[in-house]
């Protein structure tokens, strides 16, 4: 049947079912006609599986800050078809991604997840994913069109810009716009805060009139998970989906049809879109079982993701690469947790289960070829949470490692449930236990926990209610109901958690038991979380720990110090606090660096780390991002000297948070009146286009920087502005020579400087074109990079509301090198 057919035959009600989900991963379909539902699938880091509490493994690949710094689109659309394979893996016909937010503060929470702090890199990346994603047949959904670019009270707070403001146009809104240049994404999943005082599932200044009226976007927009916030203003503002279930859809949507608030042309027109969706994804439809397979050719891009993002911050010296071939190869002290518990990913919808972890440990092993040149010491523990008690010290009743978790319903005395789990976690949101009741129902852990040390040890829990944890039958915690938000219970573990210190004896046995009352009453409109976790830590001596790494370093020639951030420091549901290295990582950096002969640190980030606390004291400084599953081997190549980085800054690293642009305007901020506001005070100096970058004395490292082991030459600049042909274009051309020792990647950024006398304050400069090029030693590449004039040079002028080229004359910088061009024609357009 046409589409037109189709909608002739939906009834109302099946009509309105097709425009919201049915679950956390599905947008619901209609069986009677065959129209199926469509599988949804988190993120361009991995393939989750269907539902929030799944646990299948997936090909882990690095975050999208890795990709940002790769600057390499063949690469990334690569990642793309790999994507699009392991979503059909997962069943899945839509990937949830890329998300191209802007780098805007370095404390944003979602950064890691975010491509860059220029719209022109994030746009022109995330469309090489798109495009490589659909290739192969599946859909790509970029998120978060638009501004929520802050985890802290992300649902409520407005931009107060509007989409005619040249905050938005130049910054946010452009990301969308190259994005959108270069790809035909199926769908654009709107954010959860407002913009110039409406919520974006509902502005329908930005759907209707940017994105599909000047833009032209055919495709499908949803909102994000529970950000629809009412029936009729969603519909008509020109959102199709709302996820993930059909609260102010369904029967409000047929009640509002019935009285005439909604029409039904409004309603038809979200359907058509709706089925467009299932015809332009319609290859890989069908549900069939989900499947992780480890395969070479996945892992081998994964690495190649890795190792291509990796930045070179610091070499003095040369201290990289490392000897580790001959037979007198470099001894190495290997230090930091994360040189033993490899960090994968940052934390919320963009996490994934790897399907292996690989020990930098290990692999330094590898690489030495000689377990005896390698030893390792943990440091300094990383901690914002208390870890879950380990199984192994734990034992259940029937003398299994684990735990008893018992259920009951208030009204009766008798359990209605008894079950044995390795981990003593419960975890349900809106599904329960059969038969349990919610609200009126509670439950107990009990264990047996026997601490391998003795010392004054921590004891947390985690739950959702009122509770009482006892040791030996004294009570040593109680708490009443926390009472958070569901997206903070799944995201925000902290806020859960209430921790106490009890001397322990190593060997001893203590009876642990947990007492906690299930939630008062259900959460209206979305699922009600309920859960409970015993934590536990044993303590350890934080100063000899330090002392221990100082005199493994003392007598290895090469300290390697893995530090930095984990998913516990940077994940969706809210921002960092500061990006201050912490104080005791800090103090083991110092530390091992003055007693060792060479120090390289390994930082693993999404967002900055303020470094100046140990940047000169040691010899190398390598950003590792969160790098996925085969991060740590990328890290060990590269520091080995095996591949020669070529990852460069997507984000600028400014000296301290004081030094950003955005400090004091970040993050949201509740008024007296009870609004939320969020201030962009800083306008389009976002990054290097601030002022605070220009100064120059105020960056620890720029925008674009990243060095290699090899050396490039640049000669022969050129450009030229091609006014008269059918499209206008500014060309430009380059030599670039590589005149080092080993074979390497350059990065070839151009960027443009404003006409002189320009009518507004404009940045500096403004990059308008990239390429990665590979070349042998003493190999020359013309690289020719073609734009399109009007994007190369104009500005938004907010009294025409629209694009304005000034005539006059422009500056190309390229490689350190700069020559003008000029434009002898203005003009003004509105449009992609």
């Amino acid at each position: 049947m046409t589409f037109k057919e189709l909608l002739e035959e939906l009834t109302l009600q099946e009509k309105v079912t097709l425009l919201s989900g049915r679950d956390f991963s599905t947008a619901a379909g209609v069986e009677r006609l065959d129209i199926p539902p469509i599988r949804v699938a988190d993120s361009v880091s991995g393939i989750r599986p269907a539902g929030i509490e799944a646990d299948l493994t997936t090909a882990s690949f690095p975050n999208t800050a890795c990709y940002g710094s790769t600057w390499d689109a063949e690469l990334l659309g690569r990642l793309g078809g790999e994507l699009a394979h392991q979503a059909r893996m997962k069943s899945a016909q839509v990937v949830l991604g890329p998300t191209i937010n802007i780098h805007r503060d370095p404390r944003g929470g979602r950064n890691f997840e975010c491509m860059s702090e220029d719209p022109l890199l994030s746009g022109h990346l995330a469309g090489a994913v798109v495009n490589g994603i659909q290739a192969m047949g599946v859909g790509a959904c970029p998120k978060h069109f638009v501004c929520n670019d802050s985890e802290t009270l992300r649902h409520f707070y407005d931009v107060k810009h509007s989409a005619d403001s040249r905050t938005l146009r130049e910054v946010y809104l452009a990301a969308w716009q190259h994005l959108l240049r270069i790809s035909d994404p199926v769908g654009i999943m709107t954010a959860y805060n407002k913009v110039d005082g409406a919520f974006c599932s509902e502005n329908k200044p930005l759907m209707e009139g940017v994105l599909r009226a000047q833009w032209g976007y055919k495709g499908i927009t949803m909102s994000d998970w529970f950000a629809v916030h009412n029936t009729a203003a969603p519909i008509q503002a020109g959102l199709d989906l709302e996820m993930p279930f059909p609260i102010f859809r369904g029967a409000r949507l047929v009640k509002a049809v019935q009285s005439g608030e909604v029409t039904i042309g409004e309603v038809d027109a979200r359907v058509l879109k709706m089925l467009e969706l299932r015809d332009r994804t319609k290859a890989c439809h069908g549900i069939s079982t989900e499947k992780s397979i480890i395969n070479e050719k996945t892992n081998r891009l994964a690495w190649e993701l890795a190792a291509s993002g990796i930045v070179l911050l610091k070499n003095e010296q040369e201290a990289l690469p490392l000897d580790l071939t001959q037979s007198s190869a470099d001894t190495v002290a290997v230090i930091g947790e994360f040189a033993r518990d490899p960090v994968i990913t940052g934390g919320g919808s963009a996490s994934c289960t790897p399907q292996y972890r690989s020990s930098p440990v290990d692999l330094w092993k590898e690489a030495v070829n000689n377990a005896e040149r390698v030893r390792y010491s943990p440091g300094v523990r990383t901690r914002r949470i208390v870890p879950v008690a380990d199984t192994d010290k734990l034992v259940a009743k029937d003398g299994r490692p684990g735990a008893d978790v018992t259920y009951f319903n208030d009204d009766s005395p008798e359990p209605l449930l008894e079950e044995h789990q390795d981990k003593p976690v419960v975890w349900m949101l809106g599904q329960f236990k059969p038969g349990l009741k919610v609200p009126g129902s509670r439950l107990t852990i009990t264990t047996k926990l026997t601490p391998s040390t003795s010392g004054d040890h921590t004891l947390a829990i985690r739950c959702t209610g009122a509770f009482t944890l006892t040791v030996n039958g004294e009570t040593v915690l109680t708490g009443s109901d926390k009472g958070i938000p569901t997206e903070q219970f799944i995201f925000n573990h902290i806020l859960l958690e209430t921790g106490t210190q009890i001397s322990m004896g190593a060997g001893v046995s203590y009876d642990i038991r947990l007492d906690m009352a299930g939630p008062p009453e259900l959460v209206i409109g979305e699922p009600t979380p309920y859960a409970a976790s015993l934590c536990f830590e044993e303590a350890y001596d934080e100063q000899q720990t330090i002392a221990d790494a100082v005199a493994l370093a003392r007598t290895s020639d090469v300290s390697v110090i893995y530090a930095g951030r984990n998913e516990q420091y940077e994940s969706e549901g809210f921002d960092l606090d500061d990006i201050r290295m912490p104080a005791n990582q800090a103090a083991l950096i110092k530390a091992v660096a003055a007693a060792s002969k060479k120090t390289v640190l390994v930082l693993h980030c999404g967002n900055p780390i303020d470094v100046s606390a140990v940047v000169h004291d040691v010899d190398a400084v390598v950003l590792a991002h969160f790098p996925g599953q085969e991060g740590a081997r990328a890290v060990v190549d590269v520091l080995a000297g095996t591949v020669c980085p070529s990852g460069r800054l997507a984000t600028t690293w400014f000296k301290t948070l004081e030094d950003a642009p955005s400090f004091g305007n970040f993050p949201a901020q509740k008024l007296e009146d009870g609004s939320v506001q969020i201030e962009y005070a800083e306008g389009v100096e976002v990054g290097y286009r601030s002022s605070q970058a220009a100064a120059g004395d105020r960056v620890r490292w720029p925008f674009g920087f990243g060095l290699s082991y090899t050396t490039f030459q640049y000669e022969g600049l050129g450009a030229t502005a091609e006014e008269d042909a059918e499209t206008a274009v500014l060309r430009c051309s380059v030599t670039v020579k590589n005149t080092g020792r080993v074979a390497g990647q350059e990065v070839v950024q151009l960027y443009v400087t404003p006409a002189d006398g320009t009518a507004v304050s404009r940045p500096e400069k403004e990059l308008k074109a990239f390429d990665k090029i590979m070349l042998q030693p003493g190999e020359s590449r013309i690289v020719e990079l073609t734009v399109d004039l009007k994007v190369a040079c104009s500005y938004w002028d907010e009294n025409e509301v629209a694009w304005r080229m000034e005539p006059g004359t422009y500056g190309v910088l390229v490689g350190g090198h700069a020559v003008p061009f000029s434009v002898s024609k203005g003009s003004l357009w509105n449009h992609l």
